[in-house]
């Protein structure tokens, strides 16, 4: 049998084969991507009660009792187990523990049960900004949490410098940190306080120290 007849007979059957794998292949992936799909949503829905309530209670408007925190971190809980890539639920139990700590506040020393709290919330504001490194408003809450933790003044303002270069004309951000800067204005670095008498003019004179009367 002539060569070029064998190639012309073999080569309909390596397309059928290759045809074939190709057809798997994009059988698997449209499954992984389905599966992925409803994970994502199962996540979303299962956790949208927590987030509405999380967002309520850190604004006020709503108060809530150990029974609801602990509702709100269960759901919070299982879908991050679902997605725990999902920057927005890290976001959501960084809040929940941050609720915690303010309930639990005392004289915020080390190894007190608020810092505790608190030091959860910074782990998982950590891993929201790994997933989401440009998002400013992490950043701020980051400085935030590295404060209520007790942590170097470095490591503080070093978040905080990223907040503000990232969204420095974000309300929330500034609110933000003007906030961590008046809390920390005895040791805040000259660029920190320069940045805040910009937008806030007269800040510095109101922390300057009352005469007694």
């Amino acid at each position: 049998m002539p060569e070029e007849h064998i190639i012309a007979t073999a080569s309909p059957v390596r397309h059928r084969l290759l045809d074939g794998l190709l057809a798997a292949t994009l059988c698997v992936m449209a499954g992984t991507v389905t599966h992925q799909a409803i994970r994502i949503i199962s996540a979303d829905w299962s956790s949208s009660t927590a987030r509405l309530d999380i967002t309520r209670w850190a604004s006020g408007v709503q108060t809530y009792e150990e029974a609801d925190w602990q509702r709100a971190h269960g759901e919070l809980t299982r879908a991050l187990a679902l997605t725990p890539a999902d920057a927005t639920l890290h976001d959501a139990m960084t809040q929940l523990y941050s609720l915690q700590g303010q309930a639990l506040w005392t004289l915020g020393e080390v190894g007190s049960p608020e810092v505790e709290a608190y030091g959860i919330a910074l782990k998982h504001q950590l891993e929201s900004i790994k997933l989401r490194p440009t998002h400013a408003q992490a950043w701020a809450n980051l400085s935030l949490l590295h404060y209520a933790v007790n942590d170097p003044a470095d490591t503080l303002f070093a978040a905080w410098r990223e907040a503000a270069r990232l969204g420095p004309k974000e309300e929330d951000v500034e609110n933000t940190l003007v906030r961590v800067a008046g809390d920390t204005w005895s040791i805040a670095p000259a660029d920190v306080r320069a940045w805040v008498e910009e937008r806030r003019p007269g800040f510095t004179k109101q922390m300057e120290p009352q005469p007694a009367n």
